[in-house]
C-alpha cells in the first residue's frame, strides 16, 4: 500500500565545540558499532556458506586407507 507524505519536518540540534557525550560513553558506543559490524559480518559469511555452489555434497573421504 503506497503511502504519501505530503509535509515532513525534523528538528535538529548542532552543537559547536565538544561532543556532548564522556569518554566513557564514546568507547562503549564505539564497542557497541564494531560488536554490531562483526555481528553482520558472521552473518553475511553464514548466508554465503549456506547458499554457495558446491562441487560435491561433502568433502571427500579416502577410500581403502
Amino acid at each position: 500500500m503506497p503511502i504519501y507524505v505530503e509535509t515532513l519536518s525534523s528538528d535538529v540540534t548542532v552543537v559547536d565545540g565538544e561532543l556532548p557525550l564522556s569518554e566513557a560513553q564514546l568507547e562503549r558506543l564505539a564497542r557497541l558499532v564494531l560488536r554490531r559490524l562483526e555481528q553482520q559480518q558472521r552473518a553475511a559469511q553464514k548466508v554465503y556458506q549456506a547458499t554457495r555452489l558446491r562441487e560435491r555434497a561433502a568433502p571427500p573421504t579416502p577410500i581403502g586407507e
